[in-house]
């Protein structure tokens, strides 16, 4: 692709439905397009012509453009360099930047880059570019990205493009783009060390959203009997464990993932017998457990709702799992459940919570409302940012 010249062209809003950007909301749906634009960088209008800002495009996303800056300029060098220092400025003041640690250094508009997602694990970086613009703009921010990481220390430069991808024409992409990686890197999160495999694992390699939620599992487990579900590669059961627990089961659906979660635990110095692996369905599994055998249960499930439309159905598949893990859960013990849907709001995910509990017949106390960490930051004008849902409860 060969970079467009400033300016780029315009993209038309029908009269009227410019509202959402004129609050600075860095979206426009397709139904609100005067004309979908062939060009993949464009400069959003009014009907009038007068300029709101300026982002990418794709004719055939339904989410027809993401605006970058609310102003008439170009998305250049000294855009993105500042954007990025600016991150990265902000992840060093929150005392994430470890170099032995795991952070999300770019969250897409959260940071002010939609489409762009960079994770740092110790000396490793992992991208995710989730749109065609930002496809045609590589040359203008991929050379500053690079040259930041390796003033910052980074050697290995990863890419996961795949989420969303085709919805932009684009095919998803899974390679090592600069330096060099002899397999899975380790990082620390506070006394735990935790294997990231950047190629193969979810997503980037680990779920960095629930790092606070893990170090909080590990302070409440001691010589309890701890029950981690959707648990991947175990990083909430290796916390429980170096917090003290008598007993961890990992579930999990995926083979490789837990044989890592079995490496990692005697990575850790922790007994192997303390530690039992779940391999299968969670919803089948969880339904074969012994009612109230569990002091800690973390109901953890993928995105049931990947769109708006599958929410209803969604509702329900929440709502099974969180009952099956109050079932679980022992009286005076302790559940989290967790949603990582977007579209399902925190209102809707809370009534998911509680009807569960209606159907368990089991009664709650709230003891904290959890969401995503500082390093996966939202705008107050972009709600949809906040995605991490859950609940710490203590259970009758």
């Amino acid at each position: 692709m060969t970079t467009p010249r400033w300016p780029y062209p315009l993209l038309r809003l029908k009269p009227g439905k410019e509202t959402l950007i004129s609050k600075r909301h860095p979206w426009v749906f397709s139904g609100a397009q005067a004309k979908p634009s062939e060009a993949h960088l464009v400069r959003l209008a009014d009907d009038s012509g007068q300029v709101l800002g300026v982002g990418t495009a794709h004719p055939s996303n339904p989410l027809a453009a993401r605006i970058f800056r609310f102003e008439d300029a170009p998305l250049d060098e000294a855009f993105f360099r500042e954007r990025i220092e600016s991150a990265l400025t902000l992840r060093k003041e929150l005392g994430l930047w470890n170099p032995e640690g795991g952070c999300r250094w770019i969250f897409g508009e959260g940071d002010g880059l939609p489409g762009l997602v960079v994770d740092r694990y110790a000396s490793a970086l992992v991208l995710q570019v989730g749109t065609a613009g930002l496809e045609l703009l590589r040359e203008t921010w991929w050379p500053i990205l690079f040259e930041i990481g390796k003033r910052e220390g980074m050697t290995a430069f990863v890419e996961r493009s795949q989420s969303g991808r085709r919805d932009e024409g684009l095919d998803p992409v899974n390679r090592l783009l600069k330096g060099s990686l002899a397999g899975p890197v380790t990082v620390r999160e506070g006394a735990a060390k935790l294997t990231v495999d950047l190629l193969r694992g979810q997503k980037t390699g680990l779920f960095l959203d629930q790092r606070e939620h893990r170090l909080q599992l590990g302070q409440v487990s001691k010589d309890k009997r701890v029950l981690n579900t959707f648990g991947y590669t175990g990083g909430f059961s290796i916390h429980a464990g170096l917090g003290g627990a008598a007993e961890v089961a990992t579930l999990d659906i995926s083979v490789p993932a837990l044989d890592q979660a079995e490496r990692d635990w005697a990575a850790n110095g922790l007994d192997p017998a303390a530690h039992l692996r779940m391999e299968g369905d969670a919803f089948e599994l969880m339904r074969q457990l012994e009612p109230f055998g569990w002091d800690r249960v973390i109901v953890d499930p993928p995105a049931f709702a990947k769109q708006r439309k599958d929410v209803d159905k969604a509702f329900k598949a929440y709502k099974d799992v969180f009952r099956l893990g109050a079932r679980a859960t022992a009286p005076g013990g302790m559940l989290w459940c967790f949603s990582c849907s977007q579209h399902l709001d925190r209102t809707r995910f809370q009534e998911a919570v509680w009807t569960a509990l209606l159907e368990a017949g089991r009664e709650a106390r709230v003891l904290a409302h959890l969401g995503q960490p500082s390093d996966h930051p939202y705008a107050l004008n972009h709600p949809e940012g906040f995605y991490l849902k859950g609940l710490w409860l203590s259970l009758n």
